[in-house]
């Protein structure tokens, strides 16, 4: 019939389709695995390299959010800031610290969506299925550990809990308590803080234009992909090998779909829907722990021996101020703390403007305030040079005071006292209190990590936020924390294995329908992070190696075993727990 000739065409028997003939390419025993790892290289490239370039240019925009802020909130005292400007800004750079790093997880997602359409994700299940076998896991184990990061950016909590169609119980034990080191989202903005701090490099041309050589920072990226997976393999063998080893055991079938071309349209989509998540994410969780970690910072607060140095400290300051504008015929313009105030505030607004590229910025100033305008621009005028002399002088003290006041009170803060605590025991690791502190906050939620740092480094930011010096979060680390990259890299390794946030321990709790096996999840991987950054970092200081030496040497310790331990010879299973004789 018509009907029939129009819809049904006959093809050939036997006939290798588009996908069989890719497929020979792609899932051939010689070429599958450098595919995969070309596609993994390719992934970290462009989204935590090129991604980070990118950041260059959202910076200034977030910066300008921060000012904004300062701005409408209650000005600086000469060197005391009100509670509510304090904390407004604490919370500012907890969520911009975080919200810098929006271009890599739009390239990030973008990339995966791609992946996902089409059609490489199965596969790659199938050829991981061959190495996951030897180490205990199962080729259902990669959905599972894609969702939890295996290519960065994904989130513990899916991951375990698509572990559920896993028939392979010995493998879904494994499964659930190995998803949680893969590289979660939250992971990526704490890597790429340190690996902007420590594994870059800045140029800056005669023109006065910068350069950033990042080509340490794309091999860091690429060992920490790897040796997160490693890491996995390596535990799941432990674990399939000791105290997992008698649960049962089951195949691996698995259908491959045919290759599609993604669409633009959809890529941009799910690309835009999994930033709007983090987005949330950030504007939820990761504020509500920043509010009570500032509260915990703030409290018992400075000592009465602290305030009164620090009040004499302000005292100097505004008495050399006052001695030097004396000189001047415009000293009754300044003759009064308040008015001293004022003029600092109005000098460290227009420097923060100035510096965040603003157009205008000499205009709006010179209208708002002529005189002030006169101290800060002194052109010819001898006596307004001599108030813009003694005004930068005063900035300059008043920066100190405030980062040294912050610093202290941080210290002494009941938050301060935990990460003090935990010292003598996380120093083997180079960890210093402030780490610590990073840690203890990441345990509610991971992103905290980086937004505490981010909160911690940023040179005295209450003051420097409205002093015009918009460091980015990596720049004042770098400078402030006294860290090398053997440090950032002993970081990172504790990073990556260490537990997992309360959301994800929840879930294991419910796919394991037991406590016992919610607080091995959190001891065990938090002994083993604690250790293993220890030996790192200890043996690496010992011999002087550098951080992206030993994190090689790691990196190819860890392939060793690995590739031992796949060459070794396999039992036959037969799927009902016990083994073939």
């Amino acid at each position: 019939s018509i009907v029939f000739s129009e819809c049904v065409k006959e093809t050939k028997k036997n006939q290798a389709t588009l996908t069989d003939k890719i497929d020979k390419i792609i899932l051939n025993r010689w070429l599958s695995f450098p595919i995969l790892f070309a596609i993994i290289f390719a992934i970290y490239e462009s989204s935590i390299v090129f991604g980070y370039k990118l950041t260059n240019y959202t910076w200034p925009l977030l910066a300008a959010i921060k000012n904004f802020v300062v701005d409408i909130t209650p000005a600086a005292d000469i060197a005391k800031v009100p509670l509510i400007t304090d904390a407004a800004i604490w919370l500012v750079n907890s969520a911009v610290a975080l919200l810098n790093y929006l271009p890599i997880f739009f390239i990030l997602f973008a990339m995966i969506a791609i992946l996902e359409d089409v059609g490489y994700m199965p596969r790659m299940a199938f050829i991981l299925d061959k190495i996951f076998k030897k180490f205990g896991l199962h080729g259902q184990s990669t959905l599972p550990l894609v969702l939890g990061g295996a290519f960065v950016g994904g989130c513990a909590v899916p991951g375990v809990m698509s572990t559920k169609g896993i028939a392979d119980d010995r493998a879904r034990m494994a499964t659930i308590l190995t998803v949680p080191l893969m590289n979660c989202l939250a992971k990526v903005p704490f890597y790429t803080l340190l690996l902007g701090a420590f594994y870059t490099t800045t140029t800056v041309a005669a023109d006065g234009s910068k350069s950033i050589d990042t080509s340490q920072m794309s091999v860091m990226m690429f060992y920490i992909s790897t040796v997160t997976m490693l890491s996995a393999l390596l535990i799941a063998k432990f674990l399939t090998s000791t105290i997992l080893k008698t649960r049962e055991t089951a195949p691996f079938v698995m259908e491959l779909p045919p290759y599609h071309l993604p669409t633009f349209k959809g890529v941009v989509i799910r690309a835009c829907e999994r930033v709007w998540l983090y987005i949330k994410k950030v504007c939820t969780i990761v504020i509500a722990v920043a509010v009570i970690l500032f509260a915990l910072l703030q409290f018992p607060g400075l000592s009465s021996e602290k305030q009164e140095h620090y009040a004499s400290e302000e005292a100097k300051a505004l008495a050399n101020f006052d001695m030097a504008a004396k000189k001047s015929s415009y000293y009754a313009s300044v003759d009064s703390r308040e008015k001293v105030a004022r003029l600092l505030n109005f000098y460290d607004g227009y420097k923060a403007k100035k510096m965040g590229g603003g157009k205008g910025v000499d205009e709006q100033y010179e209208a708002e305030n002529p005189e002030f305008y006169k101290f800060i621009m002194p052109k010819s005028d001898q006596d307004a040079k001599a108030i813009n002399s003694a005004l930068r002088k005063l900035s300059t003290q008043r920066k100190t005071i405030l980062r040294e006041q912050k610093n202290d009170k941080i210290e002494s803060s009941l938050l301060g006292m935990a990460g003090r605590a935990l010292e003598p025991v996380s120093k083997f690791a180079g960890f210093d209190w402030r780490i610590n502190v990073a840690f203890l906050s990441s345990f509610a939620a991971r992103e905290s990590a980086v937004a505490t740092l981010g909160s911690i480094y940023e040179s005295g930011k209450a003051a420097e936020a409205s002093s015009g010096e918009e460091m980015r979060p990596e720049e004042a680390m770098r400078q402030s924390s006294g860290y090398t990259p053997l440090h950032a890299a002993s970081i990172i390794i504790f990073m990556l294995l260490t537990p997992p946030c309360i959301a994800t321990m929840i879930v294991v709790k419910m796919q394991t329908n037991s406590y016992a096996w919610m607080a091995f999840g959190i001891f065990f991987p938090f002994t083993l992070a604690l250790v293993v950054s220890s030996l790192f970092f200890t043996l690496a200081n010992s011999f002087g190696v550098g951080g992206l030496t030993a994190m090689g040497i790691y990196y190819f310790i860890l392939l060793f075993f690995v590739i031992i331990l796949g060459f070794m010879p396999q039992k036959r299973q037969n799927w009902s727990g016990g083994v073939k004789k």
